[in-house]
């Protein structure tokens, strides 16, 4: 308890001293016939008594919790100055000339080269009777005939049931149909160290049909997943920031969307990579998102705008907690749109609509293949107008 207040309790303390004070005098100096009223002279002393502890304990707590939030607060204020410090000094470091490459031509053979290293990291089915000698002919031939499919899923405004963003997925497919779904493809990449390479293709494939998207809908998005060594890396991420440049008029269409679980494994590059991205123009957003530990306020400053939740963060089974309730409150305070990812059902649609504003799962639509020339024609078109 401070000391002010302590001179406080005090001073009344003198009030409860002084009835017992002078209920003993009147007791001592009068007859019996006083006694009724000295003891209740006492019996109110003991009551301010009571009263006085009474509030001096619960102004202790009060000033005991006074002091947690002050000290909360103050943390909170001197992370909030260090990651600026530290944005600007990233800014200033990534406003140095960087490195030209030539990304296409490297890009192409580092997927040409990768794509059969990915194909022989997935399970291997059970072995075979020997084949005929014809045979190895025949399955060399087919070695060679996966290729990378784009793929867009819907986000759906949950409120009003329109698509109005897309996702962007990669799968890799053989001339059989056989396909390596997104998930698989990218743990893989992440495994072989193949993610940059193939973070950067995605990028490449988006823009155009982008272009043609929001010739329609100037305010769709695309959500592009990026993983953390295409983050973690300068030169790597140098690939997707010169696609970026190119593609000037589409770079505000694309959120690039990371992991919540990589988001502490960022380092200087990671964050330099981030506000490089940013000032091309690009949004971020954070996937597969848990409520403990999230610091808004830093994510903000990062350039977050996005975050995506798996539905049962949202619902475990047993409804939506107050602390959720709370966080989605605050989160659309600070302007963040809330994202729920995997949808299946028709009661986390339901859920999800109370408290996010986009969702996007099989319960809507599946992702759509898209065509290898999709957007070429209004890419070119737009840019001539732009060079005009």
């Amino acid at each position: 308890m401070s000391r002010q207040m302590l001179t406080v309790m005090l001073g009344l303390a003198v009030f409860p001293f002084a009835a017992i004070a002078i209920a003993a005098y009147v007791l001592t100096t009068s007859g019996p016939e006083m006694t009724s009223l000295a003891g209740a002279i006492m019996v109110l002393a003991a009551c301010l008594f009571g009263l006085a502890l009474v509030v001096m304990m619960k102004l202790s707590r009060h000033e005991e919790w006074l002091a947690s939030q002050q000290e909360t607060m103050r943390d909170l204020n001197d992370q909030s100055h260090a990651l600026t410090a530290r944005l600007d000094d990233v800014e200033q470091r990534g406003a140095e000339p960087a490195r030209r490459l030539d990304e296409i031509t490297t890009d192409m053979k580092m997927l040409r080269d990768g794509i059969r290293s990915l194909m022989t990291m997935r399970d291997k089915p059970e072995p075979a009777p020997r084949a005929p000698a014809a045979e190895p002919p025949k399955a060399a031939a087919q070695a060679g005939s996966e290729h990378l499919e784009l793929l867009l899923e819907p986000v759906i405004e949950l409120a009003t049931g329109i698509t109005s963003h897309y996702r962007a997925l990669l799968n890799l497919t053989d001339d059989q149909g056989h396909a390596v779904p997104h998930a698989e493809l990218m743990q893989k990449a992440d495994q072989g160290g193949m993610r940059p390479a193939l973070d950067a293709h995605v990028v490449k494939l988006v823009a155009p049909v982008l272009r043609r998207l929001r010739l329609k809908n100037p305010g769709l998005r695309v959500f592009v997943p990026i993983g953390l060594s295409t983050l973690g890396s300068f030169e790597e991420a140098q690939r997707i920031l010169s696609s970026l440049e190119r593609d000037v008029d589409v770079a505000g269409g694309m959120v690039f969307e990371f992991a919540h679980r990589d988001l502490g494994s960022l380092d200087d590059a990671g964050i330099q990579n981030l506000a490089r991205l940013g000032r091309l123009g690009a949004t971020l957003g954070l996937s597969q998102v848990q409520v403990a530990g999230l610091d808004l306020a830093s994510l903000r400053q990062l350039g977050v705008r996005f975050l995506t939740f798996p539905p049962h963060a949202v619902d475990a089974g047993f409804g939506p907690s107050a602390a959720w309730r709370e966080f989605v409150q605050y989160a659309r305070a600070m302007q963040f749109q809330v994202v729920v990812s995997d949808i299946v059902t028709a009661p986390q649609a339901s859920v999800a609509g109370k408290f996010g504003r986009f969702g996007f799962g099989s319960f809507f639509a599946p992702p759509r293949k898209v065509r290898a020339d999709a957007g070429v024609g209004a890419s070119a078109a737009t840019r001539n107008a732009s060079a005009a």
